[in-house]
Formats: structure tokens, sequence, C-alpha cells
């Protein structure tokens, strides 16, 4: 499990090993492309990994390394969560690896939390949050899906 960097990073790792048996990224950057001219960092974000490359002088280094692009080596199921009013990272790049995710048909799902940034805040809101992140682990760590299931009874993970 990983936010912002962190959740690029869960993102990115699950595209290179199946070792991991579920994940979740939360305000995760999935296309570095996009958030180069999009996220709140802009072009500065990588810019001592990336000094001197943009995405049209090399493309590769964009693409080789954005989960989203990588979106068919991802098999382990995995949790996207976003707050609606992040200002750092967009909420389209959790919704990019999502809808790629399920084009897939793999296990993925994704929470917005309505009107919270990069940072959940409200407790209510972190509540639910908080819960989902145990609920799913429950499902795919312990092979005990009922909470999930109580919580969101119309999710089918990607499978129909």
């Amino acid at each position: 499990m990983g936010a912002s960097y962190g959740g690029f990073m869960t993102q990115y790792l699950q595209t290179r090993t199946d070792l991991f048996a579920a994940a979740i990224s939360h305000a995760g950057i999935s296309n570095i492309a996009s958030y180069w001219g999009g996220g709140y960092w802009g072009y500065t974000y990588g810019e001592t990994a990336q000094y001197g490359s943009y995405p049209w002088n090399n493309p590769d280094l964009y693409v080789k390394h954005s989960p989203l692009f990588n979106a068919d080596k991802i098999h382990t199921p995995i949790l996207l969560l976003h707050g609606t009013a992040d200002t750092n990272v967009p909420t389209n790049e959790s919704q990019q690896l999502f809808t790629a995710l399920r084009i897939l048909g793999r296990p993925v799902s994704y929470i917005q939390v309505e009107g919270e940034n990069h940072v959940i805040t409200d407790y209510n809101k972190r509540m639910v949050w908080q819960n989902a992140i145990f609920a799913w682990f429950a499902h795919w760590l312990k092979d005990e899906p009922e909470w999930w299931k109580e919580l969101y009874p119309e999710d089918k993970f990607g499978r129909q």
C-alpha cells in the first residue's frame, strides 16, 4: 500500500511482479506523461530523475515507467483510492488505470472520496476510507470477502 509517490510505486511494482496477494494505491500517478502536464508539480515532478527528458524527446521513459502503459502486466487485485478534490494528483490518474484494468478483466476497484483533497482529513470520510482498506485486505489476504461485500455489494472486481 502506498499514497502519492508511494501510490505510484505500488502501481508500478504490480507491473513488475506477481509476488503480492493484494495492493492499494491512494492518489497514485498511473501515467507520468499526463501528470507531467496536468499535476500540481507538473514538469518539475521528476526533474532530477528525468533531467532533460520530456514526453516528446524521451517517450520511452514516460511509457516504460508508467503503470498505465504496463497495465496488461498487472494481475494483483488492486484497490485505487482518490479524493475528488485532489489538488496534487488529478483523479484521472486513478481513473485511467481503473479503466485499463477493467477492460483487461483484472480484479480492481476504485473508490472516490467526495470532496477530499490529497489527504483524507474529514473524520467520517477517513473512517469509510480506512474501513475500505481493511475490508480489501481482509478479502484478498484472509479470504474473508464478507466485509467488502457488505460495504460494496455491487462491486465485482472487474469480473463479469
